[in-house]
């Protein structure tokens, strides 16, 4: 069969929009090998007027691997335990997760000893000015380091901890609650490299998460935060990111193993957000 879907790319260095691929389970195969073509060229793929339906999302999601259940399970779609919800939504059963702080730049599921292969992220309801999504392409960040630098960070090891990041959430957002002992037990530290080959291209990219990221083994807090910040003021350039500005009924679907992502903050007291996120589990 001839695939259906076209590819346009969008206004940056990275990803493209797609049309004419139904979100389900079903989904021709041929339409589906052409969308995972298209995810691997492009590391971040939008597809626009997507029905709301997390059954049909979730089926998609699955076709590409196992789904991950997030680690704030009360934020969780009371029918779809594999879907997350993101925003200040609270009806429906749906009390989605919401901060008020501003984001780092991250990729999804780091703290895990396997990160996530892939994050499919639909806008449900959308507010009309703030809650931009911004990416990063890691790749290119990489590419255009200074040889010097990567020989320095060639090797290196991050350790990615999700208590890190929950203090992290409460000093940039008073009154979260702190980390029970019990998620701490189940998601102890665990380091990866600083520079990550990507097991289907074999493209390197940068894997940043300060937010996320306690030090670098071998070096002290301090010296591994500033490391850490000098990589990112390449990275974050302009250069190297799409802002997508969200419409109600966009799925956007990114590769976590060569980009970086952040949110933009919205008036939380104005508008309702709500966002529905699958994710795909890592390979071991």
């Amino acid at each position: 069969m001839i695939p259906s879907i076209g590819i346009r790319p969008l206004d940056a260095s990275f990803g493209a929009e797609l049309t004419g691929l139904r979100i389900t389970g079903d989904v021709a195969q041929a339409d589906f090998d052409a969308f995972l073509e298209a995810f691997h060229r492009h590391h971040v793929l939008l597809i626009r007027d997507v029905p709301n339906d997390p059954a049909a999302q979730v089926a998609f999601s699955r076709r590409m691997g196992p789904l991950e259940h997030h680690a704030a399970a009360s934020a969780v779609h009371p029918a779809y335990p594999e879907v997350f919800c993101v925003g200040n939504y609270t009806a429906d059963g749906i009390t989605a997760n919401f901060a008020r702080g501003v984001e780092q730049w991250h990729a999804d599921s780091s703290f895990r000893e396997v990160p996530s292969a892939a994050s499919l992220f639909y806008g449900a309801i959308c507010p009309p000015e703030g809650g931009e999504t911004c990416f990063l392409d890691a790749v290119a960040a990489y590419e255009t380091l200074p040889d010097a630098m990567k020989a320095r960070i060639e090797g290196l090891r991050g350790v990615h901890c999700l208590y890190t990041l929950s203090e992290w959430n409460r000093r940039h957002t008073p009154g979260r609650a702190p980390m029970d002992e019990a998620r701490r037990r189940a998601f102890p530290p665990v380091a990866h490299p600083l520079v990550r080959t990507h097991p289907v291209s074999g493209v390197k990219s940068l894997f940043l998460c300060p937010a996320v990221i306690s030090q670098i083994e071998g070096m002290s807090v301090a010296d591994s935060q500033a490391l850490i910040e000098e990589l990112m003021d390449h990275a974050g350039q302009e250069r190297f990111v799409y802002r997508h500005a969200w419409r109600e009924g966009d799925l956007v679907v990114w590769d976590n193993r060569c980009t970086l992502h952040t949110a933009s903050l919205f008036d939380h007291e104005k508008y309702l957000r709500l966002m529905f996120r699958t994710t795909v589990a890592g390979a071991a």
